[in-house]
């Protein structure tokens, strides 16, 4: 792994950070044994645990289960420490009551704003932002100020804090923060694409003021992309008044401040990747799927959501099978789909089309005793680690994203000189292009090409573009993420003292 320079660690060791997202590392569920704690889901906790390694943060988030909530009534207003391995943590919930986080979340948070960052709107007929929309709006606004609540009582009690913002659900707390503390340290980190100031258009006029402005409230609004990172200052100069933008240092000013528009693109932690995908659990796993790997493996790990494509995805591989048929009953396409957010209508109906689309392959092409498509539903991590390790072709075709680490781990974990394909709209393509198996998200045709070409690629060119990857990857690291950020803020403390 590599080490956060001198100069970083220097301010680690002379600051308190304080992460504030919506989830938390841990989930933690009442059984009849007690309180049970499990890693925490999805890409902003993968991203951020091994930041445990290098300080021990305030983490801030929500109680989300009813064992996260009887956490936080027993713990009242004092962080509780948290260990796992050489990560160390203190938890802060922020208790927000059940109808509130409803709306906050599952109305504002999920679908409206995550549609709109991923372009996942079907503008001529949705959303329709009428009455309960606003309502939730509300529930949204009251869910951040209680997140900054919680954050600015962590404030108080800090030496010289530092307050790392992830993500849309909170887009919010930087404005509240600020009002509160004049001159606190504030990033924003968005994991997630910005879209256009033209889709943006698509909120009301106040609410999409309120994002970017409370966003222009930090000293730092850190962004995946170059192209998000653009997208954000052109939506400053397009919705506030008296806003000032230089595109060419990323700067924005507006009421009295600036703000530096900045780039990270978001990585993983190569040394616990590999441990994880060679534990004994790892290995368990392994035998289990043993049944189901053949001569060469496509495999690819997603959670169950549009934006993600796995429809296009196996319609390419349908194409595939049909032009080579050869490649019935030694190619099978291995998927690790992670269930779907709860509640949310088009969600359900793309988990039908991709069932749907996966027996129409097998049915198509398939024989008595081999199924082209083998789908595992399930928040299997683990599992999905240990499949990466045996896979020929990892297929990350998103129509767009924030990173992607699926298509990280996998160069990282893959001991079978595997070929990534990724599509264009991939967040991580900006890092691993140029790939002569890139694709464009919606062509078909160009992704069942691209597999073929993975597939039949030589084994030196295979060797020699996995060793690429690789070497990227383990060179901009997790340990790089942080590291950039953390330099960024001390060259703003200097120029602010």
């Amino acid at each position: 792994m590599t080490e956060l320079e001198s100069g970083s660690q220097e301010l680690l060791r002379g600051h308190q950070l304080i992460l504030v997202s919506n989830r938390g590392p841990y989930d933690f569920e009442v059984t009849e044994h007690g309180l049970e704690r499990s890693r925490g889901s999805g890409g902003v906790v993968t991203v951020l645990g091994p930041v445990g390694r290098y300080a021990r943060p305030v983490w801030v988030a929500a109680a989300r289960s009813e064992g996260d909530r009887q956490l936080a009534a027993e713990q009242g207003r004092e962080p509780i420490p948290v260990e796992e391995g050489d990560a160390s943590f203190l938890l802060r919930f922020v208790g927000i009551p059940p109808s509130v986080y409803e709306g906050y979340y599952n109305v504002i948070s999920n679908p409206l704003l995550w549609f709109l960052h991923h372009y996942m709107w079907d503008t001529p007929r949705e959303p329709r932002i009428g009455p309960e929309e606003w309502d939730a709006w509300g529930m949204y606004v009251e869910a951040n100020r209680a997140f900054a609540r919680v954050v600015s009582e962590e404030v108080r009690r800090a030496e010289r804090p530092i307050v790392l913002i992830q993500d849309y659900q909170l887009y919010l707390v930087a404005g509240e923060l600020r009002r509160e503390h004049p001159d606190l340290t504030i990033q924003f980190f968005l994991h997630t694409p910005f879209p256009s100031s033209d889709y943006l258009r698509v909120l009301p006029l106040d609410m999409r003021q309120a994002l970017v402005s409370s966003v222009l409230s930090c000293d730092i609004a850190g962004f995946q992309t170059n192209r998000s990172a653009v997208n954000f200052l052109r939506a400053a100069s397009s919705f506030l008044p008296d806003v000032r933008v230089d595109y060419d240092f990323g700067i924005v000013h507006h009421d009295g401040r600036q703000t530096a528009v900045r780039i990270y693109p978001v990585s993983i932690d190569p040394e616990t990747v590999r441990e994880l995908a060679h534990s004994p659990e790892a290995e368990r796993e392994l035998e289990f799927l043993a049944p189901y790997f053949c001569e060469q493996n496509i495999v690819r790990v997603d959670r169950i959501e549009p934006s993600k494509n796995i429809v296009r995805g196996f319609e390419a591989y349908s194409v595939l099978l049909e032009r080579h048929p050869e490649l019935k009953e030694r190619v099978r396409f291995l998927a690790f789909l992670i269930p779907p957010r709860p509640g949310i209508p088009e969600y359900d109906r793309y988990q039908d089309e991709i069932m749907a689309a996966m027996g129409r392959i097998n049915i198509q092409h398939g024989t008595s005793y081999w199924h082209p498509v083998q789908a595992f539903v399930g928040n299997e991590y683990v599992r999905a680690l240990a499949a990466m390790r045996r896979y020929d072709v990892l297929l990350v075709n998103p129509v767009i994203d924030g990173m992607n680490v699926v298509s990280k781990e996998g160069v990282i974990v893959n001991e079978r000189d595997g070929v990534l394909v990724l599509s264009e709209g991939a967040g991580s393509y900006e890092q691993l292009a140029p790939l002569p198996t890139s694709v464009s998200p919606a062509d078909i045709e160009g992704t069942a090409d691209a597999l073929y070409t993975a597939l039949t690629m030589p084994e030196s060119e295979r060797a020699e573009l996995a060793a690429r990857l690789r070497r990227k990857v383990e060179q901009e690291d997790t340990a790089r993420w942080l590291d950039a950020q953390l330099r960024d803020i001390e060259s703003l403390s200097v120029e602010l003292s």
